[in-house]
């Protein structure tokens, strides 16, 4: 039987597969049980959703009834009606989740099911009647503990996209759960940092100062490393030195740290080790497949934008020094808005003491060869 590739990076991963993230989980389910709200925040491909389901399971174990919904592609209120219901239906089991479904049952006045795995349809009259629906489903939590004396856990991961559904979306949120304190505790997750920290850190939004910010950070070179290792030494192979360039080019990114791996792994036979020629096999076949995607996201930037990237992947000098502004035709104020917008989005962060880089260290690589 043909040995299979260890190093999965197109989906999120198991939680027996997390890799030093146990802090963060720890702090997400301690808040969690004593009734605290947490958000976390963190670049798309970061392995959050992993982080997630292992919070989840550590949560059951604990005792609690854990909900997961992801509200990736919502833009309607109906759309967020059927994901919420959606998620009780696939996160709840046995009598929780037929209780669940005989609550339902009575909230879906005009609805129609379709076979089990088509999408539900609801026909509703009038907004204001979805949103008297929303509020129900977002009371189930409420209605779950009454009914079985546990805490219910609700994780509510691209929370930002669900802010699209309807202006004033936080607010409808906010003024259900903020009863919810003795019955459940909330994790909104999101990859738009910039979006985030707004929801939650602004004094004129509804949900200011309702979550305790937990940060997901790049992963420590040690972790990543002895885990990338394990996996070639478990199929028989020995990444040897190429470790050390590839820890250097993927800078602690979860996702980018497993595709690299993925395709040098690829290039060394059973038995054998990984070498210069094969790592450079590898880079070729991951900047191959990527090149669509990168001349795709490139293509979509405002100039402006263009220009700060390619500035921040090229210099080692600050974006706002002289010669780099005058090099990549920006002015301090272009740079600066640019900068910003980017570092909004979840692009570009801060690096100490005063500098930038991206967040996608493939990206960067990919810019700067097509700057030089």
């Amino acid at each position: 039987m043909e040995q299979l590739n260890p190093f999965i990076y197109d989906k999120p991963l198991s939680p027996d597969q997390l890799i030093d993230r146990r802090e963060e989980a720890s702090r997400l389910l301690a808040l969690a049980e004593g009734g605290h709200n947490s958000r976390l925040s963190a670049p798309r491909r970061y392995g959050k959703t992993t982080l997630l389901r292992t919070v989840i399971a550590d949560a059951e174990k604990a005792g609690l009834i854990a909900v997961y919904v992801d509200f990736s592609g919502v833009l309607t209120l109906a759309d967020v009606a059927i994901t919420i219901e959606e998620a009780y239906r696939l996160s709840l089991k046995g009598a929780v989740r037929r209780f669940v479904d005989d609550v339902l049952r009575t909230l879906r006045p005009g609805a129609a099911v379709g076979p089990p795995a088509a999408r539900l349809e609801i026909q509703l009259q009038a907004d204001d009647d979805l949103l008297r629906r929303l509020h129900r489903l977002l009371d189930l939590p409420a209605r779950v503990h009454e009914r079985q004396g546990q805490r219910v856990l609700v994780v509510f991961d691209e929370f930002q996209e669900a802010l699209s559904a309807g202006r004033g979306m936080d607010g409808v949120i906010r003024g259900r759960i903020q009863h919810h304190g003795d019955a459940a505790s909330y994790i909104f997750a999101g990859s738009h940092p910039g979006l985030m920290a707004e929801l939650f850190d602004s004094r004129e939004r509804p949900l200011f100062g309702q979550a305790r910010a937990v940060q997901l950070g790049p992963l420590p070179d040690p972790e990543l490393g002895d885990f990338i290792g394990r996996a070639f030494a478990d199929s028989q192979r020995e990444v040897g030195a190429i470790l050390e360039p590839l820890l250097d080019l993927v800078r602690g990114h979860p996702q980018r740290a497993m595709l690299v791996a993925h395709h040098l792994w690829e290039q060394v036979p059973k038995g054998g080790e990984a070498e210069e020629e094969s790592w450079a096999r590898a880079l070729t076949s991951v900047f191959r497949e990527l090149q669509e995607a990168f001349e795709y996201a490139w293509g979509n930037l405002p100039e402006g934008q263009r220009r700060v990237l390619g500035a921040v992947a090229s210099s080692q000098a600050s974006l706002y020094q002289r010669d780099t502004l005058k090099r990549f035709q920006l002015t301090k104020s272009s740079a600066r808005s640019a900068a910003t917008a980017l570092r909004k989005r979840g692009d570009l962060e801060a690096t100490e003491p005063h500098g930038l880089h991206l967040v996608d260290p493939l990206f960067e690589a990919w810019i700067r060869e097509r700057q030089a």
